[in-house]
């Protein structure tokens, strides 16, 4: 008997004894009885351990997981945790009703706690490896409803090929593709919430190879997640207040396609954009296009189609990163059109294994400005899987009467708002 089943045996059989001396006793069992249970409880316990020479696998390789002996079956769970403490300074302007009267000028303040993300990721594969599937649950910070974010299935066709067909984000901004656990500041910058593709339901084929990937999405357009057949939302544009996608169906019609080429370094380099110290130089660069075409409504300014597109640039150092992203929207409205663009520009610096500052200048324009700076550091106790992050931003100029409470922008405003956040993030 292998070691493991023999201190299970004993194990059972020691906790069998100690139950029979204790029945023993209070019921004045017979020997032959006695002798009985415990061979009863030897069986049972050889039965238990036996399980264990099956090879049946469970643990934590990074993730807590579940395994059939020969690998064909394989389930991973993970989850995030991102608990937030946001101070928000802010001037309102309220209108006078007497037009001989200034404007009211008033100092508003505001804090409070914030559960940023609470998710929950169930993913692996079935029946052989090149059959996965990923589903993604979130716990909403307004009400704490569940809903889902990502649930597709997807096949490895080997030679670099595979093919992926659910909900999931599509291949489109850098900076929203890579996950929020491994972000460099609290929350990704509100000229990504601008443009972000979001999540869609769709089908998507990719190619990666040892210097390039790219992928190719046909979706129902962007933000159209958990919609069914023939409906869509309503999604409001964070800075300008714009209802950006019609409220009743989905796009027609959408395209995605994205390549990025690896100059240097390794793939897995990033997946994060933090680069600790002592990892290898990496330089990657990437560019990606979108195309879509939505019913008319008869709505007033629809979006019957729009064109969006984006190029980015990314380096990892010794203990530094870089990372760089132009995005260019055209917007085809009844009546007219309109044109927005915008660019991230971060950066990040360990001081130590534990301490990284970064800092971050963001800018969307589209003949109004709409600026934020961002700086503060991560100390990370575990990596990201333990990590507390602290930042300033510095939004310069005024939007519509709208907020956007993830990324930390509220309402009413005028020009020079500053929220601080505090945020710590827990991985498992």
């Amino acid at each position: 008997m292998r070691p493991t089943a023999f201190m299970s045996v004993l194990a059972g059989a020691t906790i069998s004894f100690g139950g029979i001396n204790v029945a023993n006793a209070d019921t004045g069992a017979s020997s032959d009885e006695v002798r009985a249970m415990v061979a009863e409880m030897l069986a049972d316990a050889e039965t238990r351990s036996s399980l264990l020479q099956t090879g049946s696998m469970g643990g934590h390789d990074g993730k807590f997981f579940i395994a059939s002996p020969d690998g064909n079956f394989r389930l991973n769970l993970s989850g995030q945790v991102q608990f937030r403490y946001t101070v928000n300074f802010r001037d309102d302007t309220a209108p006078s009703p007497d037009p001989a009267v200034d404007d009211v000028s008033t100092d508003d303040f505001t804090s409070g706690f914030q559960t940023r993300r609470t998710r929950l990721q169930f993913d692996g594969h079935v029946f052989q490896p090149e059959l996965f599937y990923s589903v993604m649950l979130d716990a909403n910070r307004d009400g704490g409803s569940v809903g889902l974010l990502d649930a597709f299935v997807g096949y490895d066709m080997g030679d670099g090929f595979k093919v992926r067909w659910g909900q999931f984000k599509l291949p489109f901004l850098r900076e929203e593709l890579i996950y929020s656990k491994y972000q460099l500041a609290a929350d990704r910058s509100l000229t990504n919430a601008q443009f972000s593709q979001g999540r869609s339901q769709a089908i998507e084929v990719s190619y990666s190879d040892e210097m390039f990937r790219a992928m190719a999405a046909f979706s129902d357009g962007f933000r159209s997640a958990n919609t069914d057949i023939g409906t869509g939302q309503i999604v409001v544009d964070p800075v300008t207040g714009d209802t950006m996608f019609s409220p009743d169906k989905p796009a027609d019609w959408a395209f995605t396609g994205r390549i990025e080429a690896l100059l240097s370094g390794e793939w897995n380099q990033f997946r994060s954009f933090s680069s600790p110290q002592g990892s290898d130089m990496a330089i990657m660069v990437g560019g990606a296009a979108h195309i879509q075409s939505a019913p008319d409504t008869g709505m007033m300014n629809p979006l019957s189609r729009f064109f969006a597109w984006t190029v980015d640039a990314s380096l990892q150092g010794d203990g530094w990163n870089a990372f760089g992203a132009f995005i260019g929207r055209h917007d085809n409205k009844l009546p007219g059109s309109d044109d927005i663009f915008g660019y991230v520009i971060q950066g990040g610096l360990f001081l130590s294994e534990e301490l990284e500052l970064f800092g971050r200048w963001d800018h969307t324009f589209n003949g109004d400005d709409f600026r934020t700076i961002t700086g503060g550091f991560n100390y990370y106790l575990h990596g990201h899987a333990a990590k507390f992050t602290m930042d300033v931003q510095w939004f310069l100029d005024d939007s519509f009467d709208g907020q956007n409470t993830g990324v930390g922008f509220l309402t009413p405003t005028d020009d020079d708002q500053v929220a601080l956040r505090f945020q710590f993030q827990l991985l498992f």
